[in-house]
């Protein structure tokens, strides 16, 4: 059968068959079953054209809701000359009759609403002309429920022929959409499901709703109780329409009305319910009026913030109740951050504070997208400002808030416009301006980092009045010894004022962040307090970062330092995963996820974790994370290469300290894998001269391994170990007992095999798997090596001693017999035997 529908003729191919057997003299009965609009009715009318073609007697009937309580209106249309049309027999004996002169198709489009008398006739009359040439073809609409006593069922029978009707393909799509510009076929699919109906009504429209398809939708719902406020209020919830917001939003119970709506296609069988076709709920949003879907979504908004909901989620909405106003969502839409979430919430009632704040965050906003427009903003909305106190606090919070490459300078500029209106009296204010603005300016690129120093004098000769900013002044006085390495004991005394109290807001600047790690990491209680303060902060400043990422990252490098990788992977995988990639903390966290990866032997996950390079501070992190990588992937000269420039980037920003980074340590390691033992003896060297000068015993004992590999000192490696071992990291006791090992081994002594076995344990219970399989590979090449047997003599020996012959071990080991021979010669001397008579008493004695 040649279908004359676009896409159907797999449909009208089978109902053909249909009408063969039926010549042949069986007859049947099929349902065309489909959601609204997918094309019963076309389908049905090209059966009927096919059937008139091929001589068939066609009789079609049209069921009509208006019509359903008038008994045989259906039958009526079947069966016009019926001198009583509730003469069942009578209509029988017309149909047999008729069948006997030529075959019969009787189509009933939309039976689903055929008046009940007429389903009984149908129901009567299928199983008694089942051996005749009829066809009987009904038109139903997915998801009938029976509102009277005869169910589709009875009327087509237990088991029916049907035909379920699905969307038109993208290729069919794409056939009607050929001559039509701007219409991709792939989004009209997945708009309208290839639904031929709701096709032809967005190929019509401008848009990707229609409001008379909304309307007609409506309209088709009403029969069914609640459905069409359901669905409305559906459409306004979008992803969030979940039962009881449903409930909530339309003030009754939504369950019944959902199970209708998922039985008639307009909602999807899924959880969270969500539309079958994206154009239905965007047809019936268009239907809505302005100010009714406004209100509908400001609704929403607060049901779903009272439930807890994302906050982005939430200020979606927001977004939508534009003519609705919502106080209350102010502070969620800053939080937001977008242009357009700002612009809405300057259409608020707002206080003079408020306002500027947003004005001024807006223009920030703008800014970051490259528009000198948001500069201009931020300017004008200060200068406007009659109270330069309020104008100079609003500036203080946009400082903070800032995190780009390009701030720095903007931030420089904004913080001389509004100094320059304080007063004399308003030093602390100044100071706070200009001690943000110094830590902003100090994390940048090397110039401008040591542009800013030049301001760290001025900032930490003078006192400040406010507690909080003599706190402040005491954490810059600990990065100062931590930049310099000058004293350990001084930064400790320092950071640990600074912390001695409530929360300090330039505890949240990266700056102050990154020094102030490695300065209190050494020792579990500080760290602690350090990280305890930062889970305490009452805001994020960073606008990249939720609360308490910065306590996460402090806590994972607590347990980074103690050797505890598995804890500090936790807690450094949430800040990297969902931080944005440019913001310094999560640059910082992302270097330090890195590392861990690498002493846990995950190089193919640390790979692209070092893959980006940039102007921060954290970015030098980056690069020496990337050096060990390359040293631990047996890549020395790359890696030697990236620890150098690391070390180069640290000496152009003045911080020698080897507490800030270890490079100096792992670019010997490079140097003595490249055989260059001069450049590694002297590096190590001159880290241990600086950390001495630094004076924590962690930095000394990195400094003391490195001292004693590159110059095969066990006396200097047995210092570091001692060292070490009396301090809570873990891991690096367990690095210099494995290189106190090795080296004692290579001379030849026997108490190696100790230190060797203390590293291998203490680097499995850490999961440091390179390092346990480094240790544990010496200790097992100790333990073959009996009475001097090399590792292959001792195997062979062995497998001798189980009673194998010379060919079956050359096999085992894929050696050749001579060799097999050469081996246990070799063995049978050192062990002082004549063969293998005596060797057993030998290897076991």
């Amino acid at each position: 059968m040649t279908s004359p529908l676009l896409g159907r003729d797999a449909e009208l191919a089978a109902l053909g068959r249909l009408l063969d057997d039926a010549v042949a003299g069986t007859g049947s009965c099929v349902v065309v079953t489909g959601g609204f609009g997918i094309g019963k009715t076309a389908v049905l009318d090209a059966l009927a054209a096919e059937a008139r073609d091929r001589g068939f007697t066609v009789r079609l009937a049209k069921s009509a809701r208006l019509e359903s309580h008038l008994p045989g209106a259906v039958v009526r249309q079947l069966a016009p000359c019926l001198a009583n049309e509730h003469d069942l027999e009578e209509l029988y004996a017309r149909a047999a009759n008729s069948a006997g002169k030529a075959p019969i198709l009787m189509v009933v489009d939309d039976v689903h609403v055929a008046d009940t008398f007429s389903k009984r006739a149908i129901a009567y009359l299928r199983p008694r002309l089942r051996h005749m040439p009829v066809v009987i073809a009904l038109g139903a609409s997915q998801g009938y429920l029976a509102t009277d006593e005869v169910t589709l069922p009875e009327i087509a029978g237990s088991h029916p022929n049907r035909l379920d009707l699905d969307g038109l393909d993208v290729a069919a799509v794409g056939v009607l959409t050929e001559h039509l510009p701007g219409r991709d076929p792939k989004r009209c699919h997945e708009l309208t499901g290839g639904n031929p109906y709701l096709l032809q009504a967005l190929l019509r429209e401008e848009g990707e709703g229609s409001a008379s398809v909304g309307e007609l939708i409506g309209m088709r719902l009403r029969e069914y109780a609640g459905a069409a406020e359901v669905a409305r209020s559906a459409a306004v919830l979008d992803s969030d329409a979940g039962i009881e917001l449903l409930s909530a939003l339309t003030g009754f119970d939504a369950l019944p009305a959902v199970d209708m709506l998922v039985r008639l296609g307009v909602l999807a069988d899924t959880d969270p319910l969500t539309f079958r076709y994206p154009f239905v709920r965007n047809s019936i949003l268009a239907d809505m009026p302005i100010a009714v879907r406004s209100a509908a979504h400001a609704r929403a908004a607060w049901l779903l913030f009272e439930s807890d909901a994302p906050h982005e989620r939430v200020a979606e909405h927001v977004l939508k109740a534009r003519s609705v106003r919502l106080p209350w969502a102010v502070g969620l839409l800053r939080e937001g951050g977008g242009v357009e979430h700002l612009e809405r919430a300057l259409e608020e009632h707002l206080s003079e504070q408020d306002r500027l704040a947003i004005e001024v965050q807006l223009g920030h906003t703008e800014h970051l997208q490259d528009n000198a427009s948001g500069r201009d903003r931020v300017r004008d909305a200060l200068m406007r400002c009659e109270d330069p106190h309020l104008s100079a606090d609003v500036a203080l919070a946009l400082i903070r808030r800032m995190c780009t490459g390009t701030d720095a300078h903007f931030a420089v500029s904004l913080a001389i416009m509004v100094v320059a209106r304080l007063l004399p009296e308003d030093r602390d204010m100044v100071w706070n301006l200009v001690c943000t603005t110094y830590l902003l300016a100090a994390n940048r690129d090397a110039r401008m980092a040591n542009c800013a120093g030049k301001y760290f004098d001025d900032l930490v000769g003078e006192t400040p009045q406010a507690p909080d900013l003599q706190r402040a002044r005491s954490a810059l006085l600990a990065i100062g010894n931590a930049r310099s390495g000058d004293s350990y004991a001084e930064a400790v005394g320092h950071a640990l004022d600074a912390l001695e109290g409530d929360w300090v807001d330039v505890f949240g600047e990266p700056y102050v962040f990154t020094f102030l790690l490695p300065v209190l990491v050494d020792n579990p209680e500080h760290s602690t307090k350090f990280w305890l303060s930062h889970s305490t902060a009452p805001v994020s400043h960073d606008p990249h970062l939720r609360r308490g990422t910065l306590s996460m990252i402090a806590r994972a490098s607590a347990f980074h330092n103690s050797g505890d990788l598995a804890r500090a992977y936790t807690f450094l995988t949430p800040p990297v995963s969902t931080g944005d990639p440019d913001c310094p903390a999560v640059v910082l966290a992302t270097a330090k996820l890195a590392e861990v990866c690498i002493e846990m032997g995950q190089f193919d996950e640390a790979a692209p974790l070092v893959a980006e390079d940039g102007n921060l501070l954290q970015h030098i992190n980056v690069v020496y994370a990337r050096g060990r990588l390359k040293l631990a992937s047996c890549h020395a000269e790359g890696g030697l290469e990236d620890l150098l420039d690391a070390g180069r980037r640290l000496a152009a920003r003045e911080m020698p300290n080897p507490a800030l980074m270890p490079w100096r340590h792992h670019a010997v390691r490079a140097y003595l894998a490249l055989g260059n033992r001069d450049d590694a003896a002297r590096l190590a060297h001159e880290e241990l001269d600086l950390a001495k000068r630094w004076g924590s015993p962690r930095v000394v004992g990195t400094a003391l391994m490195s001292v004693g590999i590159s110059t095969d000192d066990v006396d200097v490696l047995a210092e570091a170990e001692h060292l070490l071992a009396a301090t809570p990291h873990r891991l690096l006791h367990a690095q210099s007992s494995y290189w106190l090992g090795h080296h004692l081994r290579r001379k030849g002594r026997a108490d190696a095999t100790e230190h060797l076995q203390r590293s291998f344990d203490l680097a499995r219970h850490l999961s440091a798997h390179p390092l346990a399989k480094l240790a544990g590979d010496e200790v097992r090449d100790g333990d073959d090596q009996v009475q001097g047997l090399t590792k292959q003599e001792n195997r062979v020996a062995r497998m001798a001693v189980q009673g194998l012959t010379n060919r079956q071990i050359a096999e085992a080991l894929h050696l050749t017999r001579r060799t097999v021979e050469l081996h246990l010669s070799s063995a049978y001397r050192k062990l002082g035997i004549a063969g293998r008579a005596e060797l057993v008493a030998a290897l076991w004695s």
